[in-house]
């Protein structure tokens, strides 16, 4: 399976729908319909629900986002345990995790009304304190956990579409060099300053070496390209390895995509 844009791979098989709606205050854990009020109709376009930070609470972990005033928020595991919330009135929500020694992985989703609007990709929580979210067919972003201008993640597929990742200063035109050899890829960091560089051509199977260039800018990291099996159960697999952690998972589209988080 080529990379191809998160736009192409947004049919879910039923059993790997993972679902979140975001809120503010006590989360709680429920197996039946969603809580709640009913919000007052949409009438204009709804920006989808962000994750944005991770919080310390007696609980363990907390996560906490934005979505729309007063939607009710819903987040969600591959197991099908469901956590939901209602966003303030400015659209701040928050929902406990509890505390985990192992990665944990996230779909979120909002409803205003009848209207129910997907995050986009997945939300990864990691026991370090780090949030990723997790992009199909693109570059994942390190939401939280890590800061300086750094390679953070290389995104691959079984035919060997890649994207490299990370944080570098706002609005820099950057290119990508793999073992040495220059690539057609370039791009420029957002205004966020984060960048992700889809490469021109398959990356082969194994280990390579990623320079990331741009003027007064040169990011060096250790990857290895070497394609996955299909998690032996559920919808990700959680891996550490020499060149960082590496998560092996289900796309939306039932594709499989690796992330690997660079040391």
């Amino acid at each position: 399976m080529r990379f191809k844009p998160a736009f192409l791979t947004r049919a879910t098989p039923a059993a790997l729908v993972l679902v979140l709606l975001s809120g503010c205050g006590e989360g709680q854990v429920v197996t039946g319909s969603p809580l709640g009020r009913e919000p007052e109709a949409p009438t204009t376009y709804l920006a989808p629900p962000q994750a944005q930070a991770l919080l310390a609470s007696p609980q363990g972990m907390r996560l906490a986002g934005q979505a729309a005033p007063g939607a009710r928020v819903r987040l969600a595991t591959p197991e099908g345990e469901v956590r939901l919330t209602e966003a303030d009135s400015r659209g701040a929500w928050q929902l406990d995790l509890g505390t985990s020694r192992a990665p944990q992985i996230f779909g979120l989703s909002m409803t205003v009304s009848e209207r129910t609007v997907q995050a986009e990709g997945y939300q990864l929580v990691l026991p370090d304190g780090r949030l990723v979210l997790l992009r199909a067919g693109t570059g994942a972003v390190v939401v939280q956990g890590t800061e300086g201008n750094r390679i953070v993640a290389f995104d691959f597929d079984e035919e060997g579409g890649a994207v490299i990742s990370g944080l570098a200063p706002a609005e820099a035109i950057l290119s990508v060099r793999i073992d040495g050899r220059t690539v057609s890829t370039s791009g420029r960091v957002d205004g966020a300053g984060r960048f992700s560089l889809p490469f021109g051509a398959p990356v082969p199977p194994g280990p390579h070496q990623i320079r990331v260039l741009g003027e007064s800018l040169d990011l060096r990291a250790e990857v290895d390209a070497t394609p996955a099996r299909p998690p032996a159960s559920g919808a990700f697999r959680a891996t550490a390895t020499d060149y960082g952690l590496r998560i092996d998972w289900l796309t939306p589209g039932g594709g499989l995509q690796s992330t690997l988080l660079v040391k």
